[in-house]
């Protein structure tokens, strides 16, 4: 295979060169690629190799985990293709180049000269319309054809675009955050779009939805770092862009997490009241019945302190708003803004039953109650907002009840909680989980019906084991009746249970054990 051609070895040069400013020795995702890459070539998988000069094309088979086909362009203007998933530049195509540059030079050699190449800087212009061309030019080669029928290949393409992105960041780490994350939001509104003209239902696709939310983290994490410098007069024109940007999130795209990124922003970044006060009066205008639009004038007039519209937006909207208001409400918190935090607290109830209605199985139902219960036990306000919070854990029930519980007792609500008790029908061992303890602590006669109701439900099950659980329920409640000068009827009610169960001879001897009945009897 060696084709010495004029054409072929100028190919090879410009390939190289081009190759030299895709790749930096300082990235280590450029680094493995071509380690990759070389590991490859050395082990002889790459075969059938040809060199088409009229198309002034490079061709070869890898013999990888599986064969892929590859065929590379030696005008740097043209793109080359692999039949692996890997949209950008990939190890076999670095394999390939391997095998053919070795017919002109030596291998080895390119692998010194990459690592000690210093490729120019190219300084990009800091404008919205060029970091929107970068994004644009990332995402150019995606087969959106392929993505419908592989929504699972979604991971590879972002991931490429993704690498290609960043290596043109801004040196200076004032611009980092701000270049990450309007290219993210640009990122997310181009494939978003273009997914949805194709066939809308995609953004629903489990796989291509967790990758939308990856690039919704990634502007999260933008955002924070974004608020440690001060913004200087340079960035409001990618500030504007955004804001503008954002209607399309309503309006355009029917993404599952398309609201999410909008909440984000007006929420975390268009602090300014009268931004805020346009928007919610503009989309209050648009004539449409969209969910996005209603958790959107709920949010707004929410952070505008507008309580009765974010109520009765909070009303007509579905109950998918709920994981929403769930955000809203820590980012209130994390604000210090604890009244509007208790006020959707408040609000809560209202959507919780119709929204858990919506999972199919009781895993799933368990499953979101459990997380919106995190939600609350991490924060200060179960504690600030006691009543609230119980009318929340109350809409959850019977997947609330342990958490419920403890909150009653906690909020002094005795008699309420023995109720719960009654209708859940714990069993003692979770009735000791959900702070049974502290019931006998504080109101220890409303224990005592409780008490006499497990111990004969336990002398019922006619076991060692069950008699020895009911003998110490026995010795709690003869310590409640002694402490509040109530001996003789506890006297009356322990004769009775002895003769009443007399035959049961294993259940007195538990009782001596237990030192109720004394030996010399």
């Amino acid at each position: 295979m060696s084709f010495q051609s004029q054409s072929f070895t100028s190919g090879i040069e410009k390939l190289e060169q081009k190759l030299f400013q895709q790749f930096m020795p300082s990235n280590q995702q450029d680094e493995r690629l071509i380690q990759k890459g070389l590991f490859l070539y050395r082990q002889g998988t790459v075969y059938d190799g040809g060199y088409d000069p009229s198309m002034n094309m490079l061709r070869a088979k890898v013999r990888d985990v599986y064969q892929v086909n590859v065929r590379i362009s030696l005008d740097p203007a043209k793109s080359s293709s692999c039949s692996c998933p890997e949209e950008d530049w990939c190890r076999h195509r670095m394999a390939v180049f391997f095998k053919f540059y070795q017919q002109t030079s030596s291998v080895s050699q390119w692998i010194t000269k990459w690592r000690n190449h210093k490729p120019a800087m190219i300084k990009i212009e800091k404008s919205p319309q060029s970091w929107k061309r970068i994004v644009q030019e990332a995402i150019a080669s995606m087969n959106y054809s392929q993505l419908l029928e592989q929504p699972f290949l979604f991971d590879h393409y972002i991931k490429n675009a993704q690498l290609t992105i960043q290596k043109k960041t801004p040196m200076e780490k004032e611009w980092k955050p701000l270049y990450e994350l309007h290219t993210s939001f640009w990122l997310f509104i181009y494939v978003s779009r273009e997914i949805h003209s194709h066939d809308p239902s995609v953004l629903s696709n489990e796989s291509v939805m967790e990758i939308l939310g990856m690039i919704l983290e990634e502007m999260e994490d933008a955002l924070s770092d974004l608020a440690v410098y001060a913004r200087p007069f340079a960035f409001d024109p990618f500030m504007e862009d955004l804001r503008t940007g954002s209607h399309e999130l309503l309006e355009a795209i029917s993404s599952p997490v398309s609201y999410s990124v909008y909440s984000l922003l007006w929420f975390q970044l268009f602090t300014t009241k009268a931004w805020r006060e346009k928007e919610l009066t503009r989309i209050s205008e648009l004539d449409e019945e969209k969910d996005e639009l209603y958790f959107a004038r709920t949010g707004l007039a929410l952070l505008l302190m507008k309580n009765d519209v974010w109520k009765e937006q909070f009303r007509l909207s579905s109950p998918s708003v709920l994981p929403h208001a769930v955000r809203w409400m820590e980012w209130m918190m994390w604000d210090d803004r604890m009244d509007a935090a208790v006020t959707i607290l408040q609000e809560l109830p209202k959507k919780i039953p119709a929204h858990v209605e919506k999972f199919d199985t009781e895993s799933e139902k368990r499953s979101f109650a459990h997380w919106l219960i995190r939600k609350l036990e991490s924060g200060k306000l179960r504690l600030y907002a006691s009543d609230s919070t119980i009318a929340v854990y109350e809409s959850l029930l019977p997947y609330s009840a342990r958490h419920l519980g403890s909150l009653m007792l906690d909020a002094g609500r005795y008699k309420e909680w023995v109720e719960l008790v009654d209708w859940i029908g714990f069993s003692p061992e979770e009735l000791e989980l959900a702070g049974f303890k502290q019931l006998i602590t504080k109101r220890p006669d409303f224990a005592v019906p409780l008490l006499h109701q497990w111990i004969e439900e336990l002398i019922a099950g006619r076991q060692r084991e069950t008699y020895r659980k009911a003998v110490s329920y026995l010795k709690k409640l003869k310590k409640i009746y002694t402490q509040s000068n109530q001996t003789q009827k506890w006297e009356h009610y322990f004769d009775a249970i002895l003769l009443q169960h007399r035959r049961l001879r294993a259940f007195h001897e538990e009782c001596r054990r237990g030192k109720l009945i004394h030996v010399d009897e």
